[in-house]
């Protein structure tokens, strides 16, 4: 299996900030979208 390289978090909500943060600790590229109200 192949090293995952890139992720994209959409929602950063409290979950989403979250998880994002996590896969930057881990020093993978995160790309967080969220939508304007």
């Amino acid at each position: 299996m192949s090293e995952i390289k890139k992720v994209a978090v959409i929602g950063a909500g409290v979950m989403g900030a979250g998880i994002a943060a996590q896969v930057a600790n881990a020093e993978t590229e995160v790309l967080l979208l969220d939508i304007v109200p």
